[in-house]
């Protein structure tokens, strides 16, 4: 006997959630100076040869760099801070954060620079870019699992204010569009941000009143990461009627006050009570 999931797949009745210890991983998430950081970077020398992002067990992804075939090769600065000169009024600068984000910053100098950079990624086998929602994309696999997300884009002027800016899709590319010109203050700093998988597995449990979903965090150590990270990529995983404020409020009670359970266990069936609430219940029953 199977049931209708909410993930829309099927789930044999009964199904019981695995459950086991995680080990506790201090080490960041990205360590170039550590050869079992859980993800790996390679910045080219050559920029259309693109950026090679790894994460342990998981399938790579190349992340190519805009205007790559006209930019000069990599140039190494202080503390080792790669720059591409794109020889268009603008410069490419990657920037590895422990926390498991590749900033692919750009700094637009000028109001000759382009407003559109277009950042070509090469997908797994029957992959997809897609549109997550609340200004996430995500690169998912063939069984639509996500691979990697990409946060909302964000531009700055010189003086700290915000430039209108966001996201396109063109195919395999993510285009970030930066609405800089008359009345901008340069130079103008703007990047997409790839992170790898916040969830390493993901378990749909049917109850006798609804559904547990079971989310594993990759690592638990990393809190500079905030609950929207996980709850964007969380919704990926389940249809839009297990979205919503309840939801949120139980994978941030997780984050704030449980971070090194594993799982973290949502419950279909708790009542939308709000956070403090949530969080004087003990997150979840389960």
């Amino acid at each position: 006997m199977v049931v209708s999931d909410p993930s829309g797949m099927q789930t044999p009745s009964g199904m019981e959630t695995e459950e086991f210890e995680r080990a506790r991983i201090e080490n960041a998430m990205i360590d170039p100076t550590n050869p079992d950081s859980k993800i790996k970077v390679d910045l080219p020398d050559d920029p259309a040869d693109g950026i090679v992002v790894e994460q342990v067990g998981f399938e790579s992804i190349v992340i190519g760099l805009p205007n790559s075939d006209r930019a000069d090769d990599a140039q190494y600065g202080d503390l080792d801070i790669v720059t591409y000169d794109n020889n268009d009024g603008s410069t490419t600068v990657p920037i590895l954060n422990p926390d498991g984000t590749v900033q692919i910053t750009t700094v637009i100098s000028g109001p000759d620079a382009p407003t559109r950079y277009a950042y070509p990624i090469t997908l797994p086998k029957g992959g997809k870019l897609v549109d997550a929602g609340d200004g996430y994309f995500a690169i998912l696999r063939a069984d639509t699992t996500p691979l990697a997300m990409i946060e909302p884009a964000w531009a700055l002027d010189a003086n700290g204010n915000n430039v209108n800016t966001h996201y396109e899709i063109e195919g395999n590319s993510l285009v970030q569009v930066v609405e800089h010109g008359a009345g901008t203050t340069y130079p103008v700093v703007a990047d997409p941000a790839v992170v790898g998988k916040y969830i390493k597995k993901f378990t749909i449990t049917q109850q006798s009143n609804g559904f547990t979903f079971g989310i594993y965090p990759v690592n638990a150590w990393n809190v500079t990461v905030s609950p929207d990270e996980y709850y964007a990529e969380y919704k990926l995983y389940v249809n839009s009627h297990y979205e919503g404020q309840k939801y949120y409020d139980q994978i941030r009670c997780h984050w704030d006050f449980a971070p090194f359970k594993s799982p973290w266990n949502i419950d279909s069936w708790r009542p939308n009570v709000g956070y403090a609430a949530t969080v004087a219940a003990g997150c979840n029953p389960t």
